[in-house]
Protein backbone atom coordinates (compact mmCIF):
# COMPACT_ATOMS: atom_id res chain seq x y z
CA UNK A 1 0.00 0.00 0.00
CA UNK A 2 1.56 3.51 -0.71
CA UNK A 3 0.23 7.11 -1.24
CA UNK A 4 0.84 8.78 -4.40
CA UNK A 5 0.85 11.97 -2.77
CA UNK A 6 -2.30 13.34 -3.72
CA UNK A 7 -3.99 11.20 -0.64
CA UNK A 8 -4.87 8.55 -3.64
CA UNK A 9 -4.12 4.87 -1.65
CA UNK A 10 -2.98 2.36 -4.05
CA UNK A 11 -2.08 -1.46 -3.75
CA UNK A 12 1.27 -2.06 -5.59
CA UNK A 13 3.14 -0.02 -8.36
CA UNK A 14 1.59 3.71 -9.12
CA UNK A 15 -1.30 4.05 -11.55
CA UNK A 16 -1.41 7.04 -13.29
CA UNK A 17 -3.91 9.55 -13.04
CA UNK A 18 -5.63 11.02 -16.06
CA UNK A 19 -5.99 15.24 -15.45
CA UNK A 20 -9.23 16.24 -14.63
CA UNK A 21 -10.80 19.59 -15.94
CA UNK A 22 -14.74 19.50 -14.60
CA UNK A 23 -16.66 17.19 -12.64
CA UNK A 24 -17.98 15.75 -15.73
CA UNK A 25 -15.07 15.05 -17.23
CA UNK A 26 -14.07 13.64 -14.33
CA UNK A 27 -17.05 11.21 -14.41
CA UNK A 28 -16.60 10.37 -18.36
CA UNK A 29 -12.62 9.51 -17.49
CA UNK A 30 -13.46 7.13 -14.82
CA UNK A 31 -16.23 5.17 -16.02
CA UNK A 32 -14.58 1.75 -15.20
CA UNK A 33 -15.47 -0.94 -17.65
CA UNK A 34 -16.39 -4.28 -16.53
CA UNK A 35 -16.27 -7.19 -17.54
CA UNK A 36 -18.01 -10.81 -16.90
CA UNK A 37 -16.80 -14.49 -16.54
CA UNK A 38 -19.23 -17.27 -16.69
CA UNK A 39 -22.72 -15.54 -16.88
CA UNK A 40 -24.78 -17.64 -13.94
CA UNK A 41 -27.32 -17.14 -11.82
CA UNK A 42 -26.00 -14.23 -10.17
CA UNK A 43 -24.06 -12.37 -12.74
CA UNK A 44 -27.55 -10.25 -13.44
CA UNK A 45 -27.64 -8.63 -9.83
CA UNK A 46 -24.62 -7.35 -10.61
CA UNK A 47 -25.70 -6.13 -14.02
CA UNK A 48 -27.87 -4.44 -11.87
CA UNK A 49 -25.71 -2.87 -10.08
CA UNK A 50 -24.13 -1.48 -13.20
CA UNK A 51 -27.11 -0.31 -14.95
CA UNK A 52 -27.07 3.92 -14.65
CA UNK A 53 -24.09 3.77 -12.43
CA UNK A 54 -21.96 6.87 -12.97
CA UNK A 55 -18.72 5.20 -11.95
CA UNK A 56 -18.74 1.96 -13.81
CA UNK A 57 -20.85 0.17 -17.02
CA UNK A 58 -20.95 -3.26 -18.21
CA UNK A 59 -18.78 -3.87 -21.29
CA UNK A 60 -18.34 -7.26 -22.58
CA UNK A 61 -19.61 -11.36 -21.07
CA UNK A 62 -17.57 -14.33 -21.55
CA UNK A 63 -18.67 -18.09 -21.81
CA UNK A 64 -17.25 -21.06 -23.02
CA UNK A 65 -19.62 -21.14 -25.14
CA UNK A 66 -20.42 -18.08 -27.32
CA UNK A 67 -23.74 -18.94 -28.31
CA UNK A 68 -24.18 -18.29 -24.39
CA UNK A 69 -22.05 -15.23 -23.71
CA UNK A 70 -24.32 -13.54 -26.92
CA UNK A 71 -27.50 -14.15 -25.52
CA UNK A 72 -26.72 -12.65 -21.95
CA UNK A 73 -25.18 -10.07 -23.70
CA UNK A 74 -28.23 -9.18 -26.17
CA UNK A 75 -30.50 -9.15 -22.83
CA UNK A 76 -28.50 -7.15 -20.29
CA UNK A 77 -26.68 -4.91 -22.95
CA UNK A 78 -23.23 -5.98 -23.09
CA UNK A 79 -21.84 -4.35 -26.08
CA UNK A 80 -19.06 -7.10 -26.19
CA UNK A 81 -19.59 -11.13 -26.17
CA UNK A 82 -16.22 -13.36 -25.47
CA UNK A 83 -16.54 -17.23 -26.46
CA UNK A 84 -13.13 -17.89 -23.93
CA UNK A 85 -12.64 -16.08 -20.57
CA UNK A 86 -8.98 -16.17 -22.43
CA UNK A 87 -10.49 -13.43 -24.53
CA UNK A 88 -12.20 -10.64 -22.04
CA UNK A 89 -8.81 -10.83 -20.19
CA UNK A 90 -6.96 -9.64 -23.30
CA UNK A 91 -9.48 -6.79 -24.25
CA UNK A 92 -7.36 -3.60 -23.13
CA UNK A 93 -10.44 -2.06 -22.40
CA UNK A 94 -11.79 -3.90 -19.39
CA UNK A 95 -10.58 -2.73 -15.78
CA UNK A 96 -12.69 -4.64 -13.66
CA UNK A 97 -13.54 -8.32 -13.60
CA UNK A 98 -16.31 -10.11 -11.97
CA UNK A 99 -16.28 -13.88 -11.39
CA UNK A 100 -19.20 -15.81 -10.46
CA UNK A 101 -17.57 -19.36 -12.03
CA UNK A 102 -17.91 -22.39 -9.78
CA UNK A 103 -16.33 -22.26 -6.44
CA UNK A 104 -13.08 -24.61 -7.35
CA UNK A 105 -12.57 -22.00 -10.36
CA UNK A 106 -12.44 -18.77 -8.16
CA UNK A 107 -9.01 -18.23 -7.22
CA UNK A 108 -6.98 -19.57 -10.31
CA UNK A 109 -9.24 -17.11 -12.35
CA UNK A 110 -9.05 -14.62 -9.72
CA UNK A 111 -4.75 -14.69 -10.07
CA UNK A 112 -5.21 -14.92 -14.16
CA UNK A 113 -7.36 -11.81 -13.66
CA UNK A 114 -5.19 -10.01 -11.61
CA UNK A 115 -2.33 -11.25 -13.86
CA UNK A 116 -4.02 -9.68 -16.92
CA UNK A 117 -3.93 -6.19 -14.96
CA UNK A 118 -7.48 -6.05 -13.89
CA UNK A 119 -8.96 -5.53 -10.57
CA UNK A 120 -11.59 -8.58 -9.48
CA UNK A 121 -14.40 -9.31 -7.79
CA UNK A 122 -15.03 -12.65 -6.74
CA UNK A 123 -17.77 -14.36 -5.83
CA UNK A 124 -17.75 -16.04 -2.31
CA UNK A 125 -16.15 -18.35 -1.02
CA UNK A 126 -13.06 -16.08 -2.70
CA UNK A 127 -10.65 -19.90 -2.14
CA UNK A 128 -11.15 -22.71 -1.46
CA UNK A 129 -7.81 -22.85 1.33
CA UNK A 130 -6.15 -19.57 3.09
CA UNK A 131 -3.28 -20.30 1.00
CA UNK A 132 -5.23 -20.00 -2.39
CA UNK A 133 -6.45 -16.48 -0.23
CA UNK A 134 -2.26 -15.65 -0.16
CA UNK A 135 -1.83 -16.63 -3.59
CA UNK A 136 -4.48 -13.97 -4.79
CA UNK A 137 -3.27 -11.49 -2.27
CA UNK A 138 0.33 -11.99 -3.66
CA UNK A 139 -0.93 -11.78 -7.23
CA UNK A 140 -2.93 -8.43 -6.38
CA UNK A 141 0.18 -7.22 -4.51
CA UNK A 142 2.25 -7.77 -7.72
CA UNK A 143 0.12 -6.38 -10.81
CA UNK A 144 -1.12 -3.13 -8.35
CA UNK A 145 -4.64 -4.36 -8.81
CA UNK A 146 -7.50 -4.85 -5.79
CA UNK A 147 -9.29 -8.08 -5.61
CA UNK A 148 -12.22 -8.58 -3.16
CA UNK A 149 -14.35 -11.23 -2.08
CA UNK A 150 -17.86 -10.31 -2.80
CA UNK A 151 -19.84 -10.93 0.30
CA UNK A 152 -22.46 -8.58 -0.21
CA UNK A 153 -24.77 -8.08 2.34
CA UNK A 154 -21.72 -6.77 4.58
CA UNK A 155 -22.45 -3.61 2.77
CA UNK A 156 -26.01 -3.27 3.62
CA UNK A 157 -27.35 -0.78 6.29
CA UNK A 158 -29.55 -3.28 8.49
CA UNK A 159 -25.65 -4.80 8.95
CA UNK A 160 -24.19 -1.84 9.51
CA UNK A 161 -27.14 -1.06 12.00
CA UNK A 162 -26.62 -4.47 13.81
CA UNK A 163 -22.83 -3.79 14.20
CA UNK A 164 -23.39 -0.68 15.52
CA UNK A 165 -25.74 -1.67 18.22
CA UNK A 166 -24.00 -4.56 19.56
CA UNK A 167 -20.95 -2.24 19.46
CA UNK A 168 -22.45 0.62 21.27
CA UNK A 169 -23.38 -1.31 24.81
CA UNK A 170 -27.02 -1.42 24.35
CA UNK A 171 -27.55 -5.35 24.57
CA UNK A 172 -24.86 -5.25 27.59
CA UNK A 173 -22.07 -7.72 27.39
CA UNK A 174 -22.75 -9.64 24.35
CA UNK A 175 -22.84 -13.86 24.90
CA UNK A 176 -23.83 -15.56 21.84
CA UNK A 177 -24.49 -15.02 18.04
CA UNK A 178 -27.17 -17.31 16.16
CA UNK A 179 -27.19 -17.71 12.61
CA UNK A 180 -28.91 -19.67 9.81
CA UNK A 181 -29.30 -19.67 6.42
CA UNK A 182 -30.95 -22.73 4.09
CA UNK A 183 -32.61 -23.35 0.81
CA UNK A 184 -34.05 -26.05 -0.76
CA UNK A 185 -31.51 -27.33 -3.46
CA UNK A 186 -33.38 -30.36 -4.93
CA UNK A 187 -30.77 -30.03 -8.83
CA UNK A 188 -28.93 -32.95 -8.91
CA UNK A 189 -26.58 -31.70 -11.50
CA UNK A 190 -25.59 -28.21 -9.25
CA UNK A 191 -22.31 -27.67 -8.91
CA UNK A 192 -22.66 -26.57 -5.49
CA UNK A 193 -23.74 -30.38 -4.48
CA UNK A 194 -20.49 -31.73 -6.29
CA UNK A 195 -17.47 -31.75 -3.69
CA UNK A 196 -14.50 -31.48 -5.95
CA UNK A 197 -15.99 -27.96 -7.14
CA UNK A 198 -15.97 -26.70 -3.88
CA UNK A 199 -19.84 -28.17 -3.46
CA UNK A 200 -21.73 -28.06 -0.09
CA UNK A 201 -24.06 -25.86 2.42
CA UNK A 202 -21.03 -24.70 4.25
CA UNK A 203 -19.53 -23.50 1.33
CA UNK A 204 -22.42 -21.98 -0.34
CA UNK A 205 -24.63 -20.62 2.57
CA UNK A 206 -23.05 -21.34 5.80
CA UNK A 207 -19.67 -18.61 5.02
CA UNK A 208 -22.46 -16.46 5.70
CA UNK A 209 -23.29 -16.46 9.62
CA UNK A 210 -19.79 -17.72 10.10
CA UNK A 211 -18.39 -14.27 8.47
CA UNK A 212 -21.00 -12.37 10.36
CA UNK A 213 -20.00 -13.88 13.74
CA UNK A 214 -16.39 -13.33 12.93
CA UNK A 215 -17.54 -9.62 11.61
CA UNK A 216 -19.28 -9.28 15.65
CA UNK A 217 -16.23 -10.81 17.59
CA UNK A 218 -13.72 -8.84 15.62
CA UNK A 219 -11.17 -11.44 16.36
CA UNK A 220 -10.72 -15.30 14.99
CA UNK A 221 -12.13 -18.54 16.43
CA UNK A 222 -10.11 -20.15 19.25
CA UNK A 223 -12.17 -23.62 19.00
CA UNK A 224 -14.50 -24.53 16.71
CA UNK A 225 -16.49 -27.52 16.54
CA UNK A 226 -18.97 -28.79 13.48
CA UNK A 227 -21.55 -32.00 12.06
CA UNK A 228 -22.82 -32.09 9.07
CA UNK A 229 -24.88 -34.80 7.14
CA UNK A 230 -23.23 -35.59 3.87
CA UNK A 231 -25.10 -37.06 1.00
CA UNK A 232 -23.69 -39.65 -0.86
CA UNK A 233 -21.06 -37.62 -3.27
CA UNK A 234 -19.67 -36.42 -0.06
CA UNK A 235 -21.60 -32.60 -0.28
CA UNK A 236 -22.71 -31.59 3.44
CA UNK A 237 -26.88 -31.22 3.05
CA UNK A 238 -27.21 -29.84 6.52
CA UNK A 239 -24.59 -28.46 8.70
CA UNK A 240 -24.39 -26.81 12.20
CA UNK A 241 -21.31 -25.34 13.71
CA UNK A 242 -20.29 -24.02 16.81
CA UNK A 243 -17.38 -21.03 17.28
CA UNK A 244 -15.69 -20.11 20.75
CA UNK A 245 -13.66 -16.90 20.47
CA UNK A 246 -10.84 -15.73 22.68
CA UNK A 247 -13.04 -12.96 24.57
CA UNK A 248 -15.59 -14.90 24.93
CA UNK A 249 -18.24 -14.41 22.90
CA UNK A 250 -19.70 -17.99 21.64
CA UNK A 251 -21.67 -18.54 17.76
CA UNK A 252 -23.42 -21.29 16.71
CA UNK A 253 -24.71 -21.52 12.84
CA UNK A 254 -26.82 -23.72 10.84
CA UNK A 255 -26.72 -23.72 6.32
CA UNK A 256 -28.40 -26.32 4.44
CA UNK A 257 -29.90 -27.33 1.56
CA UNK A 258 -32.21 -29.86 2.65
CA UNK A 259 -34.70 -27.39 4.42
CA UNK A 260 -37.01 -24.59 3.36
CA UNK A 261 -35.90 -20.83 2.98
CA UNK A 262 -34.39 -19.63 6.36
CA UNK A 263 -32.33 -16.28 6.78
CA UNK A 264 -32.21 -15.21 10.51
CA UNK A 265 -29.51 -13.71 12.79
CA UNK A 266 -29.96 -13.35 16.08
CA UNK A 267 -27.05 -10.75 18.56
CA UNK A 268 -27.67 -11.90 22.15
CA UNK A 269 -26.84 -9.87 24.82
CA UNK A 270 -27.05 -9.50 28.37
CA UNK A 271 -29.87 -6.88 28.48
CA UNK A 272 -31.47 -7.43 24.95
CA UNK A 273 -31.44 -9.38 21.85
CA UNK A 274 -31.18 -7.92 18.09
CA UNK A 275 -32.83 -10.20 15.32
CA UNK A 276 -32.04 -9.29 11.78
CA UNK A 277 -34.78 -11.03 9.44
CA UNK A 278 -33.63 -11.89 6.05
CA UNK A 279 -29.89 -10.71 6.41
CA UNK A 280 -28.09 -12.36 3.44
CA UNK A 281 -30.88 -11.88 0.86
CA UNK A 282 -33.37 -9.16 1.84
CA UNK A 283 -35.35 -6.69 -0.65
CA UNK A 284 -35.26 -6.33 -3.89
CA UNK A 285 -34.01 -10.01 -4.02
CA UNK A 286 -36.22 -11.06 -0.78
CA UNK A 287 -38.38 -9.63 1.80
CA UNK A 288 -37.64 -5.97 3.08
CA UNK A 289 -34.89 -6.04 5.74
CA UNK A 290 -36.27 -6.14 9.39
CA UNK A 291 -34.52 -5.56 12.62
CA UNK A 292 -36.23 -5.83 15.87
CA UNK A 293 -34.57 -5.13 19.55
CA UNK A 294 -36.11 -7.32 22.08
CA UNK A 295 -35.75 -6.11 25.69
CA UNK A 296 -37.91 -7.85 28.70
CA UNK A 297 -40.54 -9.40 26.23
CA UNK A 298 -41.16 -6.26 24.24
CA UNK A 299 -40.04 -5.29 20.49
CA UNK A 300 -38.62 -2.12 19.53
CA UNK A 301 -38.22 -1.98 15.55
CA UNK A 302 -35.38 -0.73 14.02
CA UNK A 303 -35.29 1.78 11.52
CA UNK A 304 -32.85 0.67 8.63
CA UNK A 305 -32.71 1.88 4.91
CA UNK A 306 -33.50 -0.78 2.13
CA UNK A 307 -30.99 -0.44 -1.07
CA UNK A 308 -29.52 -2.45 -3.49
CA UNK A 309 -26.23 -4.34 -1.61
CA UNK A 310 -25.05 -5.51 -5.25
CA UNK A 311 -24.88 -1.98 -5.97
CA UNK A 312 -23.17 -0.72 -3.12
CA UNK A 313 -20.93 -3.67 -3.15
CA UNK A 314 -20.08 -2.74 -6.49
CA UNK A 315 -19.50 1.06 -5.38
CA UNK A 316 -16.95 -0.07 -2.97
CA UNK A 317 -14.92 -1.55 -5.41
CA UNK A 318 -15.19 1.57 -7.67
CA UNK A 319 -14.23 3.51 -5.01
CA UNK A 320 -11.33 1.83 -3.22
CA UNK A 321 -10.14 2.07 -7.26
CA UNK A 322 -10.81 5.42 -8.18
CA UNK A 323 -10.45 7.04 -4.91
CA UNK A 324 -8.05 4.67 -2.93
CA UNK A 325 -10.25 4.48 -0.37
CA UNK A 326 -10.46 0.89 1.87
CA UNK A 327 -12.91 -2.22 0.79
CA UNK A 328 -15.10 -2.86 3.28
CA UNK A 329 -14.19 -6.67 2.75
CA UNK A 330 -10.69 -7.00 3.13
CA UNK A 331 -8.41 -10.30 2.22
CA UNK A 332 -7.40 -10.55 5.43
CA UNK A 333 -10.94 -10.95 6.42
CA UNK A 334 -11.62 -13.06 3.65
CA UNK A 335 -8.57 -15.15 4.37
CA UNK A 336 -9.85 -16.11 8.38
CA UNK A 337 -12.97 -16.81 7.06
CA UNK A 338 -11.89 -19.37 4.34
CA UNK A 339 -9.15 -20.77 6.98
CA UNK A 340 -12.80 -21.24 9.59
CA UNK A 341 -14.70 -22.93 6.71
CA UNK A 342 -12.13 -25.56 6.19
CA UNK A 343 -11.22 -26.25 9.33
CA UNK A 344 -15.00 -26.71 10.31
CA UNK A 345 -15.70 -29.04 7.43
CA UNK A 346 -12.70 -31.06 8.32
CA UNK A 347 -13.83 -31.65 11.89
CA UNK A 348 -17.34 -32.44 10.39
CA UNK A 349 -15.89 -34.66 8.19
CA UNK A 350 -13.72 -36.38 10.73
CA UNK A 351 -17.05 -37.18 12.57
CA UNK A 352 -18.47 -38.48 10.03
CA UNK A 353 -16.36 -40.94 8.81
CA UNK A 354 -12.90 -41.04 10.65
CA UNK A 355 -11.28 -43.02 7.73
CA UNK A 356 -12.09 -40.17 4.78
CA UNK A 357 -11.32 -36.90 6.80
Amino acid sequence: MFDDGCGVKLFGTPVAKLPVTSPEDHLVMTRLQWGIIGPGRIAPRIVRALAGNPRGELRAVASRELAKAEQFAAEHGAPVAYGSYEELLADPAIDVVYIPLPNHLHAPWAIRVLDAGKHVLIEKPIALSAEDVDAIGAAATRNGRIAVEAFMYLHHPQISRALEVAASGTLGPLQLINGAFSFLLDHADDPRLVPEMGGGSIWDVGCYPVSFARRIAGEEPDAIAGLARFDESGADRTFVGQLRFPGGLLALFESGFAAADRERIEIVGRDATLVVEHPFLPAPDGPPPAVTLWRDGIAAPVEVESIDQYRAEVDDLQSAILDGTEPRVSLAFSRGNIATLVELRRLAREAADPARA
